[in-house]
């Protein structure tokens, strides 16, 4: 799968009413059966297995408090939580089989059912098994793992349930591994049979808004199912080709914000900035409203209109603005000679094909007599690192570092691999819609000392997705990296601050004079 960086909560009040005489279940936990249980089970590894999944618990003996672990990983981090320190001379008393002569029984009582720290062997992890009172040896990894599980005892939910979670522990966030993936085929049976509109719930739109909540979960504004028709959108979008008002889009913090108006589009003409939010789409509230779903709303047939409220948080304000839609081509370079012999390359986007159409458009507008070069890439929402990776070597001596993508287990830095061919004095144009792969390049030349900028702050966006495609047509983007540029320099939340800040002024393009002017 290719990688991108492509630009593009809800408070729910719940009020919940009971039919008279309804009575919900309820699991005592409390009592002499329960005590009974505790006491059974302390300081025992135990199984639930539903007959689709097994779920592994340790039972602590003292507190009592179910230890959920799903792994490797998850079982270490227990262990280091809550083993008891102990040495090499005290491990002795401790018996690894019945005819071990060392063994010291009352040193056993007091220590089965606990996890021990060998401290003077490299915190070596032992576990003493309460039902043969044997001590374990728990090496780390899938090996351990396994050893673990293998002295597990089979529960079932009832018993399971009279053990309280931990009230407080250092890994508690693989607790939420726990999960009891029955429960969703559980509720959408329980809608089915019983909402009161029985018309309005349909099984395709349970589906896909279940898994639209799953990506909406992680709270990254980067990570989006879309349905079949948001994929198509999507695409049509990277594409350059789409029926709207012509803005990038996305959703932050619960609102679809604009990120970057086109060149010529009827977004721009109409003033959209950068950073606008839309809080209305037709008098329709759309706050928290899923990407794709608030897209569908605005986007129609060309020549229509469109009535959308807007928030400025530059300026604290709120109006209303209609804007008819057209048919949006999205020009992915474009490029011309201004006097002095300087050649001005508009990039509006870092599309899989930018490579060879940049190739194309510097034959034409760079020679002999160039002066200089101009990038402009002010509204430029980013697209694929691969083309920014490649532009850049086209300014960067082999070597030089261009970015470094940091993923959940390894980094990967990429350099350039070829000398560069364009060895001329560059001003890179950016402003707040400046973002991801464009950022990339701006700081892969202006780090290493190859271009100035000129502008205002782009919009600081430091992670990268990964697209995949399902059969049906639908697509999950999600986050795989946060990337960092020379000098580990990181601009997520705060963007890349120009060189020279210039702000532009009704029919005045301040920056491109500025950029003219760096350059005679």
């Amino acid at each position: 799968m290719k990688k991108m960086i492509f630009l593009f909560s809800v408070l729910l009040a719940a009020v919940f009413i009971f039919p008279s005489g309804s009575r919900a279940q309820v699991t005592i936990t409390d009592g002499p059966d329960a005590i009974q249980i505790r006491n059974l089970y302390a300081g025992n590894i135990v199984v639930l297995d539903d007959g689709y999944k097994k779920d592994y618990y340790y039972i602590e003996p003292l507190t009592q408090e179910k230890y959920y672990f799903s792994d490797d990983v998850s079982l270490l981090k227990l262990i280091r939580a809550l083993g008891q320190s102990t040495n090499t001379k005290s491990l002795v008393n401790l018996p690894q089989s019945k005819s071990d002569k060392n063994a010291n029984y009352n040193a056993v009582q007091k220590l089965r059912g606990r996890f021990l720290l060998q401290t003077d062997n490299d915190n070596q992890a032992w576990y003493i098994n309460p039902l043969d009172n044997l001590r374990y040896k728990i090496d780390g990894g899938k090996d351990g793992l396994k050893i673990v599980r293998n002295l597990a005892l089979n529960v079932d939910s009832t018993k399971l349930s009279v053990f309280p979670l931990p009230k407080k522990t250092s890994f508690r966030k693989n607790t939420g591994d726990a999960v009891d993936f029955g429960m969703f085929w559980q509720v959408q049976n329980l809608l089915k049979k019983n909402y009161y509109q029985p018309d309005k719930v349909n099984d395709s739109e349970l589906f896909y808004g279940a898994l639209q909540g799953v990506a909406a979960s992680l709270q990254d504004p980067y990570t989006v199912f879309f349905t079949p028709p948001g994929s198509k959108n999507f695409l049509d979008n990277i594409s350059g080709a789409t029926e709207g008002i012509g803005a990038y889009v996305d959703v932050i913090n619960g609102r679809l914000t604009i990120i970057a108006p086109l060149e010529n589009s009827p977004a721009l003409a109409a003033g959209l900035l950068p950073n606008d939010q839309v809080l209305t789409v037709d008098d329709v509230d759309i706050s928290g409203w899923l990407l794709d779903n608030a897209v569908g709303l605005i986007k129609g047939q060309s020549g229509t209109a469109v009535k959308l409220k807007i928030y400025r948080p530059a300026s604290d304000r709120t109006f209303d603005v209609s804007i008819v839609r057209a048919k949006i081509v999205i020009p992915t370079i474009e490029a011309k000679t201004l006097n002095n012999n300087l050649a001005y390359i508009k990039i509006s986007s870092f599309s899989q094909d930018l490579p060879t159409l940049f190739n194309q458009a510097r034959n034409k507008v760079i020679g002999n007599a160039t002066r200089g070069v101009i990038i402009d890439l002010r509204n430029n929402p980013g697209g694929y690192t691969d083309a920014a990776q490649i532009l850049a070597e086209s300014w960067l001596p082999e070597g030089d570092v261009i970015f470094r993508e940091n993923y959940s287990d390894h980094s990967q830095t990429y350099q350039a691999i070829s000398n560069n061919d364009i060895n001329l004095p560059t001003v890179i144009l950016i402003n707040s819609g400046s973002a991801s792969a464009a950022e990339i390049f701006t700081l892969a030349l202006s780090k290493n000392g190859l271009a100035q900028t000129v502008g205002e702050t782009s919009f600081g966006k430091g992670t990268g997705q990964q697209l995949a495609n399902f059969p049906d047509g639908s697509a999950l983007k999600y986050t795989v990296f946060e990337w960092f540029g020379p000098q580990d320099s990181f601009i997520e939340g705060q963007g890349i601050k120009p060189d020279y800040a210039v702000q532009n002024t009704p029919g005045s393009d301040l920056q491109l004079e500025k950029a003219l002017t760096l350059l005679r």
